[in-house]
């Protein structure tokens, strides 16, 4: 009985299927764009050379031309504040995600 039992074993055990060879995995590359948060650093550019300075003020040959000097000066003042301040905006602004469609 010892016998038959080893022997009908070894006889399902020669009639299982062999194995298949496992295929080779296929490699992909995929782009995936995932917005990533970026540090702001606006380049605005050096600092101009204004109009006002002591020097031109002090050369100055009258009241008039001192008060020319200094309202150019504050013009171009209120004109580099507004290109900072609209750097800046854009960087305190969230960046704009598109909807998913769908």
């Amino acid at each position: 009985m010892n016998r038959v039992l080893i022997l009908s074993a070894l006889l399902m055990a020669g009639c299982t299927p062999t194995p298949k060879p496992v295929p080779e995995p296929v490699v992909r590359i995929v782009e995936v764009k995932v917005p990533v948060a970026v540090a702001c650093d606006p380049d605005i550019g050096p600092e101009p050379a204004y109009v006002d300075t002591p020097e031109a003020i002090a050369a100055a040959p009258d009241i008039f031309a001192r008060t020319v000097l200094l309202v150019a000066g504050r013009v171009q003042r209120i004109a580099r504040d507004g290109v900072k301040t609209a750097a800046l905006d854009g960087c305190r602004r969230p960046p704009v995600i598109p909807p998913r469609p769908g």
